[in-house]
Parts: C-alpha cells; structure tokens; sequence
C-alpha cells in the first residue's frame, strides 16, 4: 500500500482517482469541456507505477504533483501542462498568504512585535492582544473586498500606506472622505487663513499636507 504524506505531515493512502480530477481540471480549463480522459488515466497510472517500483512505500503531495507536471510535459498537451503549473503555483501562493495571515494574528494574540503605535491601547492587555488580532483581520477584509486592486498592491509593497486600513470594512474611511480634489480647485480655510488653488504641482502637494 503507497501511502501519501500531505504538508502538514498527516498520512492518507494514495488515491489515483485526484490525481485524474486534477489533470481532468487543467484540460476543462484550457478546452472549456472534457473532450477525453485517457491521458489523465494513463499518466495516473504511470504515476502508481512509479511509486510501487520504488523501495519506499511513501510518497509526498509535491512529489506526485512534480510527477504530474512531468508527464504531462511529455504529453501532447504541453498547454494543459502549463494551465496545471499555473494552478499549482497559484494554491501555493494562497496558501503562503493563509500562512502569513495567520502568523500575523498570533503575533499580536502573543503579543510579540509590540509596535506602541497607540499610545491608548497597552499592547500586553487581554484587550489589547485581542483588539490588535482584530485589527489585522479588518484590514484583511479591507484589501481583500474594498480596497481596488491597485491600491492593495501599492499597500501591500509599501508604494503608499493607507491610514486606518482597519477601520474601512465597517464604513470608516477617514482619508477618503476628504474631498481633495474640491479643495485644491476651489481652495478652502483653515479658519486663520484662506488657502488658495494651486498654481504648480510641487504647491498641490503642499497643501495636501496642510489638509492632512
């Protein structure tokens, strides 16, 4: 019996039949039907063959799907091949992501990494390990169902740094709601002065500060 160690080290027994669903994925994407299913057949097969060949009765997900990737290479088909790399590549991505996710939270839950970015929150507290855990949640929801695409990328690069990021999922959108383009065509008063339009692109950016 060929068993299969998966990535969090657990065992199961190996089962041919993912390894068809799998490659049968790849070819629905590319050709938009399943036309054929032989070549997943014949490649799981091979693949069992493989295994049973070997001394060690214990395999890997990542030696499988390295497999997978080879005979498929082989095949006719080298564009379902790449449409399977693309899928694999973009599992790994996602769960890198889940696995960063997760470490963040239980950074702030252990309260490690103490920013003092708040001088009102006392990082150590029950409240303020379970209210900064919080905050990296919100923010996740934020970029990931707010926040446009571009914006999240420059974020996530540090390009820009959106302020109270983790106050946008429940409707709070400080910067947003200053109307910038309003006060640099009309100009606006800073109750001690009037502040005129700007006339060059270096004084815009200094009356951007004055806003802030």
């Amino acid at each position: 019996m060929i068993n299969v160690e998966k990535r969090d080290k657990t065992l199961v027994t190996f089962d041919k039949q993912k390894i068809i669903d799998a490659i049968n994925a790849a070819f629905l994407e590319v050709d938009g039907k399943l036309y054929e299913e032989d070549t997943a057949k014949d490649i799981a097969d091979e693949i069992e063959d493989y295994f049973k060949s070997q001394d060690n009765d214990l395999c890997t997900i990542e030696k499988i799907q390295d497999l997978v990737e080879e005979y498929l290479m082989r095949s006719e088909r080298l564009d379902v091949a790449r449409a399977y790399i693309r899928y694999r590549y973009k599992k790994e991505v996602a769960r890198n992501y889940q696995h960063d996710f997760i470490d963040a939270i239980r950074e702030k839950l252990d309260a490690k990494n103490i920013q003092k970015q708040n001088a009102n929150v006392d990082e150590n507290s029950f409240g303020g390990r379970t209210g900064e855990a919080m905050d990296v949640v919100a923010k996740k929801l934020a970029l990931d169902f707010i926040i446009s695409d571009k914006a999240c990328y420059n974020h996530i690069n540090n390009r820009n740094y959106i302020h109270d990021l983790g106050s946008y999922y429940v409707g709070s959108h400080n910067c947003l709601s200053i109307p910038f383009d309003d006060l640099l065509a009309e100009g606006f008063n800073t109750r001690q002065t009037d502040v005129r339009t700007a006339g060059a692109l270096e004084t815009a950016f200094q009356l951007v500060a004055v806003i802030f």
